[in-house]
């Protein structure tokens, strides 16, 4: 009975912290960020199973062609935030102005114009979205005039560039689009990458390497990236946790 009963109040406990995460977080916020909490291990495992089903190809067909929420002009309109903050704080002091600096996902360019806004002068970014290029020139024309864009897939850019060609290679929220098949492209992100990398993602609750989850239908695949870049000759000297994103700042061992 005594045993039950500790369970239950477990259970209980476990509860209210949930509903408590819900009604502070919402729930979306809550799903992304706490997927195994939210579902259960039973309910991970289907739903990574289901997620599956979709194709590399498809994955990028849809981002692709995306638009309104989570696209190009949504996050141009967004603008630059804290976790732009963050990045000018990691490369504050350790990297020159004129390094060459790649953003994996640039999106509508927000986060390379606030850094071109504080004088870094070699951008690059890669976008799969077809509208990117016209919002970057709409809303950052200094910055498209400046800078070098490749707007196709990771997966069909990243392989074609030398090895060490960017000082800093950095990612918000894009790496965890990449399909699992895909995967084996974080090798060759890592092979580009000549001093600095930084992730900003959604990742899995615990040790998991890889975790599922789904937002507007669509899957997200969270990663842990200490262990993924740190098996590719990476030493992480950073590390934060946002209130989704954790954001980690890696150095070639």
């Amino acid at each position: 009975m005594n045993v039950l009963s500790a369970v239950g109040k477990r259970a209980v406990a476990t509860a209210k912290a949930q509903v408590a995460a819900l009604r502070t977080d919402g729930v979306i916020t809550y799903l992304r960020s706490r997927p195994r909490a939210a579902l259960g291990s039973l309910g991970i495992a289907l739903l990574t199973l289901d997620s599956l089903r979709m194709s590399p190809t498809e994955v990028q067909n849809e981002w692709a062609g995306r638009s309104g929420h989570y696209s190009p002009e949504f996050y141009a309109e967004y603008g630059p935030d804290t976790g732009t903050e963050a990045i000018l704080e990691a490369l504050e002091g350790s990297v020159d102005t004129d390094d060459s600096i790649l953003e994996l996902g640039c999106g509508g360019g927000r986060h390379l114009a606030a850094l071109h806004d504080h004088g870094y002068e070699n951008l690059h970014g890669i976008d799969i979205n077809e509208d990117a290029g016209e919002v970057i020139e709409r809303n950052y024309p200094h910055l498209e005039a400046d800078g070098t864009f490749y707007f196709d897939a990771i997966e069909d850019v990243v392989p074609t560039f030398e090895t060490d060609a960017f000082d800093v290679v950095f990612s918000v929220e894009t790496l965890q689009h990449i399909h699992p098949d895909n995967a084996w492209v974080f090798e060759d992100i890592a092979r580009v990458t000549d001093d600095r990398l930084l992730t900003m993602e959604n990742e899995p609750d615990g040790d998991e390497l890889l975790a599922v989850t789904n937002v507007d239908d669509f899957p997200l695949y969270f990663r842990n990236w200490e262990r993924i870049f740190g098996d590719l000759g990476w030493r992480q000297v950073h590390s934060s946790e946002g209130d989704i994103d954790t954001f980690r700042v890696f150095e070639k061992q």
